[in-house]
């Protein structure tokens, strides 16, 4: 990995970190598309998912007393039936491949998004299904954001209790996808120098989000959520077409 591709992933986490804080996800939905742009996709998804473990368990303390607890033990229970799947897909497709993977996934949300075909109705059987999905997402692509929060918005929670839900599955998510990078080899060199040099970035990142937060109103949130997916489907788009 270059000294540009460095400072470039480093770019793209202060700025994906941002949106984190003020949302409560969307860190690797931002960070694996643009950091594709420069490095390998499988590069971008261990990258995004170890980072991605910081920023959700620092924000998940800090709201720790807005979490839905029973919906997180059932978010995390599909999570860690659905993570080995995921990283099957992360291993055995090529670059070309998850690229596509990566495209098809976030234009899928982003249609959901639009048409408004998100649950009617909260269950635990819908949270622990989007559980199971997030957890194969994250794994194989380290997008593991738009399931959970469609599973959440059928609860109608304020902006302050989704945050906290949320931010609590996506960090103990968090923590099993890595514990699986680790013992499938997934870290050299290039990743541990690139994690380095990008925590500066997080850490900046992170300190906006929280100056910014508190001006996103319910309304503003979900057109910030909608713009995100249209976003990163956009750049994915790109990723694909320049491979």
């Amino acid at each position: 990995m270059t000294g540009t591709e460095v400072v470039l992933v480093a770019v793209v986490v202060a700025m994906a970190a941002g949106v984190q804080t003020v949302t409560g996800f969307g860190f690797a939905l931002l960070a694996v598309p643009f950091m594709s742009l420069v490095v390998p996709p499988e590069t971008a998804v261990v990258i995004a998912a170890t980072l991605g473990v910081l920023t959700s368990s620092g924000q998940a303390w800090a709201e720790r007393a807005h979490a839905d607890r029973r919906t997180v033990a059932w978010m995390l229970g599909g999570a860690a039936v659905g993570a080995p799947f995921g990283f099957l897909v992360l291993v055995v497709t090529t670059e070309r491949q998850l690229r596509l993977v990566l495209v098809g996934v976030i234009v899928t949300f982003l249609a959901v998004d639009l048409l408004g075909r998100r649950p009617s109705r909260a269950s635990r059987g819908v949270d622990a299904a989007a559980g199971a999905v997030s957890g194969a997402l994250n794994t194989a692509l380290a997008t593991n954001g738009p399931p959970l929060v469609m599973a959440l918005h059928a609860r109608h929670l304020p902006p302050p209790r989704f945050r906290g839900t949320l931010t609590a599955v996506l960090a103990g998510s968090g923590v099993l996808t890595v514990a699986l990078f680790a013992l499938g080899g997934r870290y050299d060199a290039d990743i541990w120098w690139a994690l380095a040099a990008a925590l500066p970035g997080l850490g900046l990142g992170f300190g906006l989000g929280l100056r910014h937060r508190g001006r996103v109103g319910p309304e503003r949130f979900r057109q910030v959520v909608t713009v995100l997916l249209a976003v990163t489907a956009t750049v994915a788009l790109v990723g694909v077409v320049r491979a």
